[in-house]
């Protein structure tokens, strides 16, 4: 048998002696379609959108308690959730603080998912700390809310959180949080916007900005941006950093990160800068780690004097995982 490709076409010259005559058979080959191609150009960009959102996530749900700002009950993590958190924090030349912490998420049965309840200890890392191991557990001012999702979606999340802040005296609140999802080649982008009010803060506003570029399957660049505003201060308050993540194993991760806060009271200036690293191990199963995070920082307060602080933390985590 002789055969001859003729552009998108397939050439079969049959011999006689083969029994076909001396008629040659053309038989059409499958024509590549431009929605072939247009189909492969899609599957790549939702590979791309899928791998950048699996490496996103993946690195958040190890490293959890993601720096400042991000934990377990963020709202890119579904279904009901609770984190048990115990660390110290030591600054040279200073008594070693303690604090404990605690977030439950639950997902109220029969609501199609559109109902939680949020119960949650002080957000602020450097709030203030106990002098005693012990008595760090009784201390802990706490904050419960109902949570109403109106949208979750690849692109949107919007839900707004409804409770009060228990103490001496009570603080009743409520936020609003708007969540933006963007994919730009192999960069993905997640503006949130939240609208909050309580009785002693009053109203205010704050912007985030979280840009994460995978630089291969194991290493993730992050960048933040905030810039948060109080009608009370009536001033805005601006916070960046940066941070690349490294999984070391299925069991390990190091991240190295960079960060600095100012407020544009007079004019935009960033006056209080910090740099470290934080390692990071499971320690039973995959819901016990612990985590080791040696920094230094600076700021206008003590004359931009560099401060070495050593943390030690260890947390519990339950969930889905």
């Amino acid at each position: 048998m002789r055969c001859w490709a003729v552009d998108e076409r397939i050439l079969y010259g049959i011999d006689p002696a083969e029994g076909g005559g001396n008629n040659d058979i053309v038989i059409e080959a499958p024509v590549i379609k431009v929605e072939s191609r247009i189909g492969i150009i899609d599957f790549s960009h939702d590979w791309l959108i899928n791998y950048i959102e699996s490496l996103s996530r993946n690195v958040d749900t190890f490293v959890v308690d993601t720096f400042f700002g991000d934990d377990i009950l963020d709202d890119d993590l579904s279904g009901s959730r609770a984190k048990l958190s115990f660390n110290t924090r030591r600054i040279l030349g200073q008594p070693v603080g303690y604090k404990f912490g605690v977030s439950v998420k639950l997902v109220l049965p029969n609501t199609d998912e559109k109902f939680n309840l949020l119960l949650e200890s002080s957000e602020e890392e450097e709030g203030e700390r106990d002098s005693n191991a012990l008595s760090t557990v009784d201390n802990v001012q706490y904050s419960t809310a109902v949570r109403y999702i109106f949208e979750a979606t690849e692109d949107w999340r919007i839900d707004l959180d409804t409770g009060i802040k228990l103490g001496i005296p009570m603080d009743p609140f409520t936020r609003l949080k708007l969540r933006r999802y963007h994919y730009f080649e192999d960069y993905r982008l997640r503006t949130t916007q939240t609208f909050s009010w309580s009785v002693n803060k009053g109203a205010g506003e704050k912007t985030d900005f979280q840009l994460d570029h995978p630089l291969n399957i194991d290493r993730l660049l992050r960048f933040n941006f905030a810039a948060e505003y109080l009608l009370n201060n009536d001033y805005l308050e601006l916070s960046y950093g940066g941070t690349l993540f490294h999984e070391l194993n299925s069991k390990e991760v190091l991240a190295y990160f960079f960060r600095a806060s100012g407020d544009v009271i007079e004019e935009p200036t960033f006056n209080n800068y910090g740099v470290g690293i934080r390692y990071r191990r499971k320690i039973y199963q995959d819901w016990v780690f612990a985590e080791v995070s040696p920094d230094l920082e600076t700021s206008r307060v003590n004359q931009y004097d560099i401060t070495p602080i050593i943390m030690f933390r260890f947390e519990a985590l339950f969930g889905e995982r």
